[in-house]
């Protein structure tokens, strides 16, 4: 009995050291490669996140960087009823961004992503859309509580749709 608990103990160590786990590395960005400009309809919070992602020279221009122009970011929220309650028992938030990459070698991306994110890009105008959907629940007893799920909701979505971005960035390198 003590020699199959050891013998399974030493069979489970080599079938997990087996898996080679390694380290999640996370996409590096180099910053000073870009430069980004926003139309009027872009709100101020989307560009103080993407000031926060990619530094203070994220504006300054320059003939050398790759220059990405973000044309909108809207981001709309609806409310899911069900069942003979009269409040919504979900919401769901949508973001759409539409950028343009002004870089030679954007014209050859063709990309689309899975799950709930997608990405489009029409030849005539090099414009890119990055599509988001969250869904949370809407069952609180605390209207304070909603208000800041929903708010830490649309933080998390803008956030989902800057790391795509980030992606769509660093593509263009390779």
């Amino acid at each position: 009995m003590r020699y199959t608990k050891g013998l399974l103990l030493i069979l489970l160590s080599i079938v997990i050291t087996s898996c080679n786990l390694n380290e999640y590395q996370k996409l590096q960005l180099d910053k000073n490669k870009y430069y980004f400009s926003f139309d009027q309809e872009v709100p101020n919070n989307f560009k103080l996140k993407i000031k926060k992602v990619f530094g203070d020279n994220f504006e300054k221009v320059d003939n050398k960087k790759i220059h990405i122009n973000v044309s909108s970011f809207d981001l709309n929220k609806y409310d899911v009823y069900s069942g003979t309650s009269l409040r919504a028992m979900e919401i769901e938030l949508k973001a759409k961004l539409n950028f343009s990459i002004d870089d030679s070698k954007s014209m050859k991306m063709d990309h689309s992503m899975h799950s709930n994110h997608s990405m489009h890009m029409n030849h005539s105008n090099n414009i890119k859309t990055i599509n988001s959907m969250k869904r949370f629940s809407a069952i609180e007893l605390n209207p304070l509580a909603e208000n800041q799920m929903s708010k830490f909701m649309e933080d998390e979505i803008m956030n989902d749709v800057i790391e795509q971005l980030i992606l769509e960035v660093n593509l263009i390198d390779l």
